[in-house]
C-alpha cells in the first residue's frame, strides 16, 4: 500500500498537465513560474501530503516530500505536522493518492490531523536532459495550498528545472545532483511561496 500511496495514481494527471500546458511550449526553454494566489500569514497548522508521482519513476515522489517537507520547515511558513503522523492518518481514513483525494477525505484529513490547511504536490518530471558532458537532470513539480475544511485552494505553483540551466562557461554552475537540482527548485518555489505571503499580509493590513 506504502508504495502505491507514494506513486499516486495516474487519473490526477489532467489538472497538473494542464498546468504544465498553460505555461509551456515546445522548444521552450524551462519553466520557473509560480501561479500565485494567497497565502495566509498566521502560522496555521499545515500537512504536507505524499507527492504523487506523474513521472514514472516512484522512488522519485519520496524525495521529492522529503526534500520539499524540510524546505518548508525551514520557510518557517507553517507549523508543520511531522510525516509519520500523516502516514498513520491516510492509514486510517483508507487515503492512497494525495492527488486523487475527494473533499470529504480532504475535510477528514484536515479533521484527525487538526490543521487547517493540507499542502498537495506532484512529481511533474524527473529525468535527464543530453548535455556535451552527458546527461544531466530535469525535474519537474506542482504544490497546491489547500483549505481543509472547503477543499479550495488558495495558492499554486508549478516549477521546471533542468542541470544546465544556469550553466556559464567552464561548466560553472551546472548541476549533475538530482537530489541538489529539487532543493534549488523547491528553494525557488517556496521564496515564491513566501513573497505571495508578505503581499498578502500588506494587503490584510491595508484593508
Amino acid at each position: 500500500m506504502r508504495a502505491s500511496r507514494w506513486a499516486g495514481e495516474r487519473g490526477a494527471v489532467a489538472g497538473a498537465a494542464l498546468l504544465v500546458l498553460l505555461l509551456c511550449t515546445a522548444g521552450a526553454p524551462p519553466v520557473h513560474h509560480s501561479v500565485g494566489g494567497k497565502v495566509p500569514s498566521d502560522h496555521p497548522r499545515v500537512a504536507l501530503m505524499p507527492f504523487e508521482n506523474l513521472a514514472g519513476r516512484e522512488e522519485q515522489s519520496q524525495l521529492f516530500t522529503k526534500v520539499f517537507f524540510a524546505g518548508v520547515v525551514a520557510s518557517g511558513a507553517f507549523e508543520m505536522v511531522d510525516p509519520s503522523r500523516v502516514d498513520l492518518a491516510m492509514d486510517s481514513l483508507g487515503v492512497r493518492a494525495s492527488g486523487s483525494m475527494t473533499p470529504a477525505e480532504i475535510r477528514a484529513m484536515g479533521d484527525t490531523l487538526h490543521v487547517s490547511y493540507l499542502l498537495l504536490g506532484s512529481v511533474l518530471e524527473s529525468g535527464t536532459v543530453t548535455s556535451e558532458d552527458g546527461p544531466l537532470p530535469a525535474v519537474g513539480a506542482a504544490l497546491r495550498l489547500v483549505e481543509a475544511s472547503s477543499g479550495r485552494v488558495v495558492w499554486a505553483g508549478v516549477h521546471f528545472r533542468s542541470g544546465d540551466d544556469r550553466e556559464s562557461v567552464f561548466g560553472w554552475g551546472r548541476v549533475k545532483s538530482l537530489e541538489k537540482l529539487v532543493n534549488q527548485m523547491a528553494t525557488e518555489m517556496l521564496a515564491d511561496f513566501r513573497s505571495a505571503g508578505a503581499r498578502y499580509a500588506k494587503t490584510e493590513k491595508k484593508s
